[in-house]
């Protein structure tokens, strides 16, 4: 049942949770702005002015911190996580597409499409430690965190990037079926599995192996 409808901005693209806070933030694509809406009373609490075309959200617990890619203005918008003002923002590649969190190491991962590359942000400081060569239009993150491992979908190139948490340096590319465009994490198996739009699959990788 339906309990409840909440209105954001244009065009809706990206959610994600606060538990700190017990607030949703919703990223609106096409109003440039992030939606931030109390957990318990389904009323939004504020909007936040991003940058242009909000793609994507993640969250910190470590620094109480929300961070959304703009695809169209090349960064990443930083929002405190208790006062939901923008406290920094943070350059990253050309078409920011996908965010992940590092909880080890407290680092962010932003996948940036155009470039084909994946800009690590400090979690503390916001700036950015490095950028990692990734392949061919990344298009989604994941983190392992049973091995610190991150892993970035490419979809043009139909392969997985597989990072060194600790390190920020590329393990190894692991094959997948065509486009793959999103990645999850089994915990419990040390699985990911990574669903390829063009060949109709889901390739699953070790994730002590990578194979």
């Amino acid at each position: 049942e339906v309990i409840a409808t909440v209105p954001a901005g244009a065009y809706p693209y990206a959610l994600c949770y606060n538990p700190q806070n017990n607030s949703i933030y919703c990223a609106n694509h096409e109003s440039y702005d992030v939606t931030v809406i109390d957990g318990a009373t389904k009323q939004v609490v504020t909007t936040v002015t991003a940058g242009c075309w909000p793609q994507a959200l993640c969250y910190s617990p470590q620094s109480n911190k929300v961070y959304c890619a703009n695809d169209g203005s090349d960064n990443v918008t930083v929002i405190d996580g208790a006062t939901n003002r923008v406290t920094a923002i943070v350059n990253a590649g050309d078409m920011p597409y996908a965010l992940c969190y590092n909880s080890t190491d407290d680092k962010v991962y932003c996948a940036n499409q155009k470039s084909g590359n994946v800009t690590v942000i400090d979690g503390t400081t916001n700036h950015v430690i490095t950028t990692v060569t990734a392949g061919e239009g990344p298009y989604a993150l994941g983190y392992n965190s049973t091995d610190d491992k991150v892993y970035c979908a490419n979809q043009e190139s139909s392969n997985v990037t597989v990072i060194d948490g600790a390190t920020n340096q590329v393990i190894t590319a692991v094959t997948t079926g065509g486009y793959p465009r999103a990645l999850c994490y089994n915990p419990r198996n040390n699985k990911v599995c990574s669903a390829n739009q063009a060949g109709n699959n889901v390739t699953v990788i070790d994730g002590t192996t990578n194979e």
